[in-house]
């Protein structure tokens, strides 16, 4: 019998995240929108809430 790793595949996707800073360019994964970061806030589940000004407008998007 083989023993495994009990990490779940989403605990190692979190040590992957770079967070972005304030100031940079971020381009989001599903629609490709390139805003430039305003705010990061890290959630309890340690995704990452990103405020985003693109082109004057607010957007916001997660980071899992």
């Amino acid at each position: 019998m083989m023993i495994t790793s009990t990490t779940n595949r989403k605990e190692k996707q979190m040590d992957k995240i770079q967070t972005p800073t304030v100031g940079s360019q971020f381009t989001t994964a599903k629609s490709g929108v390139t805003g430039t970061v305003q705010e990061v806030i890290k959630n309890q589940t340690g995704s990452l809430r990103i405020r985003l000004d693109v082109n004057g407008q607010d957007r916001w998007t997660t980071v899992k």
